[in-house]
């Protein structure tokens, strides 16, 4: 299994033309048989900014920016702010509806911390190491 892990930053149209310049914390799991976990996380960021229209452009970036196979694709978005979620979790699994590369469509199911942890725990323990690194910029 191969983590990578750092912080991502890129800009998306907001409502009204206007321009979001997101951050999120990501972490790529690359599993056995080609399996791939993407995991972003709004720690130190914006809250409340995992709205779809965002949400389906983070997710068009880090796709084509990490070459990543989105049939074979996991998301999962951890923001402990979301109100909706039952009380202990952080965490959803986002599917989307993909279209030439595109995302769109976003579907959000509340999944336990526990089944995030349970991916493997040293892949899932965030490296503190990550407040030293640098952006990438799409």
């Amino acid at each position: 299994m191969k983590v990578f892990e750092q912080f991502y930053e890129c800009r998306v149209t907001g409502q009204e033309s206007a321009i979001w310049q997101l951050k999120c914390h990501l972490r790529i799991i690359y599993q056995q048989f080609g399996q791939q976990i993407a995991i972003v996380s709004v720690q130190n960021c914006e809250v409340g900014w995992f709205i779809p229209a965002q949400l389906e452009q983070l997710a068009t970036h880090i796709v084509q920016m990490f070459e990543l196979d989105s049939d074979r694709l996991t998301w999962i978005e951890c923001d402990p702010h979301y109100t909706s979620r039952p009380i202990n979790t952080e965490y959803s699994e986002v599917s989307f509806d993909w279209h030439q590369g595109i995302a769109t469509n976003p579907k959000w199911k509340a999944i336990s911390n526990t089944s995030v942890e349970s991916l493997n725990h040293e892949a899932f323990t965030w490296n503190r190491n990550y407040l030293n690194s640098d952006f990438v910029t799409a």
